[in-house]
């Protein structure tokens, strides 16, 4: 079965990395293992296109075009984030900043972390799906404190301690959706699909309590504001493999599991006011960040605050509901994974030449990383949402989504606040890209061609969902716009 191929090839690569001691040995052992993982991935993608859904173990696990994206987003970025880390950590080996051992730890922890993030992905079990987060949270905070100074290791305990609660608090609210089911066939309750076909019978009450205790507490793990707390400092101190990787695949799956579990609200009557949730949080987020974003000093906090941003566009647009909303939603998911993906290893070549995350440090890009400089514009332009990229069009379909479904002073809030967002990118990077210091002889850099490509195949990805947006991709995103919408 290719489902057990794929945990093999994952148990396959953590023993390896545990046991080998040749760190680039490992490293391609790795990159390899994970793009023959994305390769089985797509035999089981082709067969949800063919069959709409798929299941496998008894129904335990599940997989339709709603999880078809995120495995699509975690395997895209995994790749990409593991050809980066074969240089950064090689790099960070030969300097003696690590040792072998830690190294060879950073491999076995980002395995766990993909192999969680898949296991809540394709889980059609709701405790399955806890588990695995859970499991993220607890691979994640050790490479969060990877580099074990001061900042690092406080910005690891405060994610422990934060997203624990918050994933504490998701627990109980999976509980009572399990219990509003009330007494039936004990292999099928903890199912979502099963959720989804008996929603008439749940205890009204009941689920809207459990679903307020999902959306606050797995709403933490997503970095929805005003529970965000953590991601700020996390982001920022995280080696940035990992900071993109965190970012662009694992917000956007614990906002997958929220989504999840609004899917079987929505077919509750009664309950259609739970959508404010979505709003009102995501409106909090996208303030807290734009303000946010304008008054940064450190370029890495300040996509950490992108983040926060771009998840609150996303909330947003799944409140607003309808088709169009939706669809940009889920759209916007794919293009943020890629560009912020692209932004944090950009972030991580600057950090590596300037030794700083100072924006007033960094100067004169264009003169001494011209190359990065490049990417450091592109990305910005998708982040923001600029087009000809995708990521204009997400934008403008929540927009207009919004104001279809007369949420009018909502649609001017999200406007007002991607402005101050282009405001505040565009005043950040010019002055990082272009502000020089007359008394200091600027070079340019031996290390701008340093690690490159994952970088290039992240933009590529951008711009092939952009250019060629249509056909394959659009068939996925509409078909899991109507699992949510109807």
């Amino acid at each position: 079965m290719i489902i057990n191929m794929i945990f093999v090839l994952f148990i396959g690569m953590i023993l390896i990395s545990s046991l080998l001691k040749n760190i680039k040995v490992i490293s391609i052992i790795n990159i390899v293992g994970t793009m023959l993982i994305g390769g089985c991935f797509i035999s089981v993608v082709d067969s949800v296109y063919k069959y709409e859904h798929i299941s496998f173990l008894n129904n335990f696990l599940y997989i339709d075009s709603l999880n078809v994206i995120q495995i699509f987003i975690i395997m895209s970025i995994s790749i990409i984030s593991l050809l980066y880390a074969h240089k950064y950590i090689a790099h960070e080996t030969k300097e003696h900043i690590i040792t072998i051992g830690k190294a060879k730890t950073f491999y076995i922890l980002f395995d766990l972390f993909v192999m969680s993030m898949i296991i809540v992905a394709i889980s059609n079990n709701i405790v399955a799906m806890w588990m695995g987060l859970e499991a993220t949270t607890i691979s994640t905070a050790f490479l969060i404190g990877f580099s074990k100074n001061k900042l690092s290791i406080e910005a690891a305990w405060k994610y422990i301690i934060i997203c624990s609660l918050g994933i504490g608090i998701g627990l109980i609210g999976i509980i009572l959706f399990i219990y509003s089911a009330g007494v039936t066939e004990a292999s099928e309750i903890a199912n979502w699909t099963y959720l989804v076909s008996k929603a008439g019978i749940l205890d009204k009450d009941i689920a809207k309590i459990a679903f307020v205790f999902i959306f606050i507490g797995i709403g933490t793990k997503a970095g929805i504001a005003p529970m965000h707390t953590w991601l700020p400092i996390s982001h920022s101190e995280a080696p940035s493999p990992i900071s993109a990787l965190m970012s662009g695949a694992l917000l956007n799956l614990a906002l997958y599991v929220i989504v999840r579990f609004y899917i079987i609200i929505k077919l509750v009557s009664g309950l259609e006011n739970l959508k404010y949730l979505f709003i009102i949080f995501g409106c909090i987020s996208l303030i807290v960040s734009s303000f946010s974003i304008l008054r940064q000093t450190n370029y890495k906090r300040l996509l950490a605050f992108s983040s926060i941003e771009n998840i609150g566009i996303m909330t947003l647009g799944f409140g607003f509901g309808g088709y169009i909303a939706i669809f940009g939603s889920l759209l916007h998911g794919v293009i943020h994974a890629f560009g912020k993906a692209l932004l944090f290893l950009v972030s991580g070549n600057i950090l590596s030449v300037y030794k700083t995350k100072r924006m007033d440090v960094v100067q004169n890009l264009i003169k001494t990383m011209p190359i990065n400089s490049v990417f450091l514009i592109l990305g910005m332009l998708i982040i923001v949402g600029a087009p000809p990229f995708a990521s204009f069009l997400s934008e403008y379909k929540i927009m207009i989504g919004g104001i279809h479904n007369d949420y009018l002073i909502y649609a001017i809030i999200y406007a007002v606040c991607l402005l101050l967002v282009f405001i505040g990118f565009l005043k950040s990077f010019i002055k990082m890209i272009f502000e020089q210091d007359n008394s200091k002889i600027y070079t340019k850099s031996d290390m701008d061609k340093e690690n490159i490509l994952p970088i290039v195949i992240a933009f590529v990805l951008v711009v092939l969902t952009s250019v060629f947006f249509g056909g394959y991709l659009t068939e996925i995103l509409d078909r899991a716009t109507l699992i949510i919408e109807s």
